[in-house]
């Protein structure tokens, strides 16, 4: 079996008095199976022109013939359920189709929404060979209990996600998309964005008095230049406010004692880091107060957190690889955090033993990247990774799982 995105199959069989249905999509050669409950003797087999598929088909009754019901990317198809011929297909979805069809009064109903969301309602009631796809396929409201959108005029079709933005703004669907025919999440997003867009041209925002010339202020009025002040309430500290604060931050230390550990600490160690030969680079980020096991690697391009690397916590057989950043604090400007907008942050890191960190990822304060696991180039982790994993991404998710140890068989 060929797998799409690390998932393998998730289509479950299907029985139906003594025949045993089992749809078989994936990145190869796909079919439909039909089996003998009892004898596991294979009744027919069905050529597909599908890839993955997740969905479960559905066996239903239609005018005394039971038929099967298999929603897919390319087409939604009715197989006779005795032969395996093709009744009738339907165009209309997208990719990565998981859900199942429902039925509901002679209607299949069936969906996906995955890169884009789609839906379809199809009448069995004469549906023969191929029925292309729906000219409107809007879902219909009040089918038995069913849960789905309301009606729409035939022109426009309104995915669940945009429709939940749209009343969130309370936009006039009809009056804003009229033409579109199908109405998206991303189409919605970015009608709001063009409309802050105008009214940022129309309301234009007064510039931050640290990037205004000083000839240009100069010049304006008092008032004008009093209008931009109210809208930065907070004002910077200067260096002396800044260095009091960080001083504060680190158990009410000095400034002076602060200038000297920014000195020995970030500038000259961090400094000796990056050009220091690698047999002394491990030697200089233990003096930064970088607490290691054995075995590690360190590229001297990595960034082993600047202003508190006594948070870091790094075990034996590591590899940090070029370009890396692995940091435990996040310090907003005075007005982020002073408005609770963005506090501090301060917690800890630890790298668990064996495990790699890939090109260019970016740790962030309070993970813990568990025990031979693996972090792939580019990533950004923001929660903890479990041991024996491998996540990518941003945020970086678990793409992979890796055998344990104990779990692996004993060749000995």
């Amino acid at each position: 079996m060929q797998t799409h995105h690390a998932h393998g199959e998730g289509s479950s069989p299907v029985l139906y008095g003594d025949t045993l249905i089992v749809n078989w999509d994936h990145e190869g050669s796909s079919f439909l199976y039909a089996f003998h409950r009892r004898t596991g003797q294979q009744l027919w087999k069905v050529a597909r022109d599908e890839k993955t598929t997740w969905s479960t088909p559905l066996i239903v009754e239609h005018a005394g013939r039971p038929q099967i019901i298999v929603s897919a990317t390319r087409r939604v198809r009715g197989y006779d359920l005795a032969t395996g011929a093709l009744l009738w297909e339907c165009a209309g979805l997208t990719d990565n189709v998981v859900s199942s069809p429902v039925h509901h009064d002679g209607v299949i109903i069936t969906g996906n929404s995955y890169y884009s969301q789609a839906m379809v309602a199809i009448r069995l009631a004469g549906a023969k060979g191929d029925i292309g796809p729906p000219p409107a396929p809007s879902p219909v409201e009040g089918m038995g209990g069913e849960h789905v959108l309301p009606n729409r005029p035939a022109s426009l079709t309104i995915s669940k996600k945009a429709q939940a933005l749209i009343a969130e703004h309370q936009l006039d669907a009809e009056a804003t998309f009229a033409g579109m025919g199908l109405v998206r999440e991303v189409d919605v997003i970015r009608h709001l964005e063009s409309r802050i867009a105008e009214h940022e041209r129309e309301h234009p925002t007064p510039p931050s008095p640290a990037t205004a010339g000083a000839g240009a202020a100069a010049l304006e009025p008092r008032a004008a230049r009093g209008a931009v002040d109210s809208a930065y309430p907070t004002k910077s500290r200067g260096l002396l406010g800044d260095a009091a604060s960080s001083a504060k931050d680190r158990g009410n230390r000095s400034v002076a004692w602060l200038a000297w550990n920014y000195f020995w600490r970030n500038w000259l160690l961090g400094n000796l880091a990056r050009w220091a030969p690698r047999g002394v680079i491990l030697p200089i980020h233990r003096m930064r107060g970088v607490r290691m096991g054995s075995d590690v690697f360190i590229d001297p391009t990595a960034i082993i957190e600047t202003a508190f690397p006594e948070n870091i916590t790094i075990g034996n057989d590591v590899r940090i690889t070029a370009g890396c950043v692995i940091m435990s604090h996040i310090k907003a400007p005075h007005y982020l955090r002073e408005s609770g907008l963005v506090p501090v942050v301060l917690r800890p890191v630890v790298l668990e033993d064996h495990c790699f960190i890939g090109v260019n990822s970016v740790i962030m304060p309070g993970v813990t990247i568990g025990k031979a696991s693996v972090v792939a180039s580019g990533s950004v982790v923001v929660t903890n990774v479990p041991a024996y994993t491998m996540v990518q991404g941003n945020p970086a998710k678990v793409i992979k799982q890796f055998p344990r140890p104990e779990d692996r068989p004993n060749l000995s």
